[in-house]
């Protein structure tokens, strides 16, 4: 395979990547600044002071952008991907119908089952979810 057939076949590629570097970027750059915020916060504790409230507020802010579980999610958001997953797996299913008879038929098939399998997972999270 040539570097010509290997970029042809596979030059979709280049747009997940790039997101995933612009998202590593991003995450470094939100570390350092949280880790700015944290020590000039520490500064002012050793000194004896009091931080000002909009340091505070930022650092605040700036945890709210962490990517643990704990936080709690609205109730309503097992709905919506209900909702998303279910109409994507009915737009991708009707896109297999119009081009069953295509060599490319089947990845319509197996996004329409992977969306529905999606939607059957958010409805049994929004029917047996913590209430």
């Amino acid at each position: 395979m040539t570097f010509e057939e290997f970029f042809h076949d596979y030059w979709w590629l280049m747009f997940p990547v790039f997101g995933m570097i612009i998202a590593l970027i991003g995450m470094f750059q939100a570390e350092g600044r949280n880790r700015k915020v944290m020590d000039l916060i520490k500064a002012y504790v050793d000194q004896g002071k009091e931080p000002p409230p909009e340091l505070l507020k930022l650092a605040g802010e700036n945890s709210d952008y962490d990517m643990s579980f704990q936080s709690p999610k609205p109730r309503h958001s097992s709905a919506w991907s209900f909702v998303v997953f279910l109409a994507l797996a009915a737009g991708f299913s009707v896109g297999y119908w119009f081009v069953r008879t295509e060599d490319y038929a089947f990845a319509f098939a197996i996004v329409a089952v992977t969306m529905g399998v999606m939607a059957l997972g958010a409805l049994l999270l929004l029917l047996l979810g913590r209430k």
